[in-house]
């Protein structure tokens, strides 16, 4: 039991709370917007830093190579 009593100081106490009293106010639908949007372009950047770190690696092994 001194476990379990131990795991439960690391919950946040919205998970110990009714789902009626951790209901919050609704988010404005330019928030919202954004959000979305940001969540839908998230993948691009992603990718994009991706591509960016794998052609500098790729240009900074062959001027090593070349010198």
């Amino acid at each position: 039991m001194p476990l379990a009593g131990l795991l439960m100081v690391f919950l946040p106490l919205d998970a110990l709370a009714c789902a009626t009293c951790s209901l919050l106010e609704p988010e404005s639908a330019v928030r919202s917007a954004l959000l979305v949007v940001g969540l839908m372009l998230t993948p691009f950047l992603v990718v994009g830093v991706g591509l960016w770190a794998v052609r500098r690696a790729g240009r900074e092994a062959s001027r090593e190579d070349g010198a």
